[in-house]
Parts: C-alpha cells; sequence; structure tokens
C-alpha cells in the first residue's frame, strides 16, 4: 500500500475517478497545469477509486457517477459512483465532487444524499472544474448552482435515499426481487422491504405506478441506460 501523499506547500492533491481512460487523461493532463493542484491518482472503477482514495488520502476527489464495472468487479458491492460516494464519505475526510454526461434532478439528488459537495457537466471547462476544487479545498462548503438547490429542495419531502434510487433504476430495467438484491449484495427481503417504503412514498400499489410516478417527480430521468 502507498504512503498517504502529503499536503505540502498548499498543494491541493486529487484522486479522478471515471470509466473513461481518455477523459481521464486530459482532465489529468489538464488540471497538473496548475501550480497549486496536484493529481495523486486515477481509477476506471469504484473499486479501484475507493482503494486510491483510502490509500492517497486526497483533500478532493472528483468521481462520475455513471461507472462501468468489469469482471474484477463481480463480487464488489462498490459498484456505482453513488455507493462510491457513500463510502468515500463514511471512511475518509475526503470532500468529493460528481462530473457526470448525465445533468438530471435524480442524480444531482443522489449525489448530494450519498455526500457529494457539487455536480458538473462533463461539458464544464477545466478553469470552472479549477476553480471549484481550489473553493471546496479551502471553504469546504458546498457548491450546488441554484437550479440544483431548487432541485434539492424540492426532494425534501418524502425524497427517496440513494440506496432506493439505485432500486428504482433496476425496478425499471424489469429486474425482479431477487436479481436486485443479487446486484446490490442485499438479501431479497430487504429488497422488498425498500419497495414497500418506496410505494408509500409514491402512493401507488405497483411496481409500473412506481416507475410512472417516479419519472413525473423526476426522482428518474426518462430513461435510464443499462451502464450503471
Amino acid at each position: 500500500m502507498h504512503s498517504p501523499t502529503q499536503h505540502v506547500n498548499n498543494l491541493i492533491t486529487v484522486v479522478l475517478v471515471d470509466d473513461s481512460p481518455l477523459f481521464l487523461a486530459g482532465l489529468t493532463n489538464w488540471l497538473q497545469r496548475e501550480p497549486d493542484i496536484q493529481v495523486v491518482a486515477t481509477a476506471t472503477s469504484a473499486s479501484e477509486g475507493f482503494t486510491a482514495i483510502v490509500e492517497q488520502r486526497p483533500q478532493v476527489a472528483v468521481i462520475d457517477l455513471r461507472l462501468r464495472h468489469d469482471a474484477a468487479d463481480i463480487d464488489s458491492r462498490l459498484k456505482t459512483g453513488v455507493e462510491l460516494l457513500r463510502q468515500v464519505q463514511r471512511a475518509t475526510t475526503t470532500l468529493t465532487l460528481v462530473i457526470s454526461s448525465y445533468h438530471h434532478p435524480a442524480w444531482v439528488r443522489a449525489a448530494a444524499q450519498a455526500g457529494a459537495y457539487g455536480f458538473f457537466d462533463k461539458d464544464t471547462s477545466p478553469q470552472t472544474l479549477c476553480i471549484a476544487i481550489r473553493q471546496l479545498a479551502t471553504q469546504k462548503l458546498p457548491l450546488w448552482t441554484p437550479q440544483q438547490q431548487a432541485w434539492l429542495l424540492a426532494s425534501l419531502n418524502d425524497s427517496p435515499t440513494p440506496r432506493e434510487l439505485e432500486i428504482l433504476q433496476l425496478v425499471a430495467k424489469g429486474l425482479s426481487d431477487r436479481a436486485i438484491a443479487e446486484r446490490l449484495g442485499l438479501r431479497p427481503k430487504t429488497v422488498s422491504k425498500h419497495l414497500e417504503i418506496l410505494r408509500e412514498k409514491l402512493g401507488v400499489r405497483s411496481r409500473a405506478e412506481a416507475i410512472l410516478q417516479a419519472r413525473q417527480r423526476g426522482w428518474l430521468p426518462p430513461e435510464w441506460e443499462d451502464n450503471i
């Protein structure tokens, strides 16, 4: 295991987690041009990202929510960016920012509930992201935009937890309770209980009605891709 990276000379240490090697290389190259920012590690999966963050102990981690999981992660519960955010918050003092191609209320809410301090589109300029990293490292305050704040405030009443959002997504893809349990490393009874709570929050009786209501409330995007 590598020794933790030392924060010296006011350097802001950063770990990047994204499943696109090309995007990682480009963002790393840009951030490394900044005299006060040092990328200490990159990772392409949630499990690799968690290991890097625990080992390097960066001040800031920039994480993609929609991480593909490979064969090496088949037995790991760290299969999504949401779960990675949650575990980083529990196990480290690293502050997290999300960067994603999918800027939707459901994603922003999931990121905030899992501990992220901000959410940025992948078409955000590198200069803007550098400013955000500096602000987060020095001020340690959330960086939500006014629109994102409105989404978060609108979701305070009966809002789903990150785990419930993960289960909703899998229900929308047609998975059974047992299949969802296997995917998330849960017991089928636990999944059923989550769905029961979700139906109560949504005021519906069936799985189909739950998905429809979730989309209407902005808990789920109009379509979810399979590579979460």
